[in-house]
């Protein structure tokens, strides 16, 4: 059967966006991290002679994200206020390479505003570098966001967005990959905590989030620094009136940490385990297909909060490949010969038979995709266009999955008519 997702099963050492969060304020990050290489930000402090700090909003792995205001901004200014994301210290050290500065930069520069994927990206403002007690640190700052689709189903009905919010978030977030594929990036890491719900107005920071918000207290006098809490900005980015229309927000597609070029990978190891793409699974070659993977598998996980996949098998429930790829082969059919050639033959001979289907599995017991249990609530003709798009964006072959362009012209999006 298909399963309720849990969002501990996709642990992945990627960074946060812009702004990471859930609704209810985040635990702060262990104070023995900040000696590996996090920054001490206090309230109030002012970077590179214009950003103000207000308010955490959110940490990852490796960095802290506050809330700015850019003092060169006039009152009342529409971005009066920013994300500003401080990463460790160790970031773009020789342990840990990462390209996200550069990409960000490529992605708001050489491409084109006019260009509608554009839009869909959680936009670098600004960055610069900072010398403090743990080192050195790049400073990015963001256009502000809202929230995560990990929290935004929670102004819905059993915590789910609704089937028409997935469909206008599904095309714009086509348009952003397929933006972000034509300057040769490829994100790599799709999940709800990287898909930002973009502000509706910043009104309300000032007179309701700084004014009623917990901003913790710091002490600049004492001797070890201790991390604050975040607190999310989930309630004040739209007022009473948007929240009557949630079917007219948009989406930005974040966290570009552990994004790669398409001819330099940052690392081979990548996606959330659970949304991996089969070539990835079987240590094949990978390239921007993996994008279009990813974004299938999530679907469902955001709709009806049900996973396709999970390789969990009894009695403790733990991981094994040979089930996430039977779990795969179920839904989409055995992996092609083509395929299999290019993968780590040493899986390759461990699990599967001559016909591309998992050794000593046999067919499992699971409804079919479009059926009730995968798409809850929908009617024949939409469980009927919904599965066919997600049979066209997560075909086993990388070489078969469809464009962008084919995607958005898919019956079920519609997009291009």
């Amino acid at each position: 059967m298909p399963t309720t997702a849990a969002p501990e099963d996709h642990a992945n050492p990627a960074d946060t966006g812009p702004h990471e969060h859930s609704p209810e304020p985040e635990s702060a990050p262990p104070p023995a991290a900040l000696s590996s290489g996090f920054h001490p930000v206090y309230i109030g402090d002012i970077y590179a002679e214009k950003y103000k700090v207000l308010s955490k909003i959110g940490y990852g792995v490796y960095s802290t994200v506050w809330l700015v205001r850019d003092l060169t901004k006039p009152e009342g200014h529409e971005h009066r206020f920013r994300a500003l994301k401080v990463l460790s210290a160790e970031s773009y050290s020789e342990d840990h390479p990462i390209f996200e500065r550069e990409i960000l930069k490529h992605l708001r520069d050489d491409g084109g505003k006019k260009v509608l994927g554009y839009a869909y990206i959680c936009h670098l403002v600004d960055d610069f570098e900072h010398r403090g007690p743990n080192g050195t640190h790049v400073f990015l700052v963001f256009e502000l966001m809202g929230e995560t689709l990990r929290s935004f189903g929670a102004w819905f009905k059993d915590n789910q967005l609704p089937y028409l919010v997935i469909h206008r978030f599904t095309i714009q977030l086509v348009l952003a990959l397929d933006y972000a594929h034509d300057f040769n990036v490829i994100h790599i890491d799709i999940k709800p905590d990287n898909i930002f719900v973009r502000f509706r107005g910043t009104s309300q920071i000032e007179s309701r989030y700084l004014a009623q918000a917990p901003i913790p207290k710091q002490d600049r006098a004492e001797e070890s620094y201790t991390p604050i809490e975040s607190i999310p900005l989930r309630q004040f980015y739209f007022n009473e009136e948007d929240s009557k229309n949630f079917d007219q927000f948009d989406i930005a597609l974040g966290d570009w940490g552990v994004s790669s070029w398409a001819t330099k990978h940052l690392t081979e190891n990548i996606q959330p385990v659970a949304l991996r793409a089969p070539e990835v699974l079987i240590k094949a070659p990978w390239d921007a297909t993996v994008d279009w993977w990813n974004v299938g598998a999530l679907l469902l996980e955001l709709y009806p909060a049900i996973r396709m996949f999970s390789g969990r098998v009894p009695p403790d429930w733990h991981y094994e490949l040979n089930a996430h790829i039977a779990e795969i082969v179920g839904l989409f059919g055995p992996f092609p010969k083509e395929l299999l050639e290019k993968g780590d033959q040493n899986i390759v001979r461990d699990i599967f038979d001559d016909e591309g289907r998992p050794k000593g599995i046999g067919p499992l017991d699971r409804p079919s995709l479009e059926s009730e249990a995968f798409m809850p609530g929908l009617s024949d003709d939409d469980r009927k266009y919904f599965g066919s798009f997600l049979r066209a964006i997560m075909k086993v072959n990388p070489a078969d999955r469809f464009s962008a362009e084919d995607l958005l012209r898919h019956p079920w999006l519609g997009a291009m008519k």
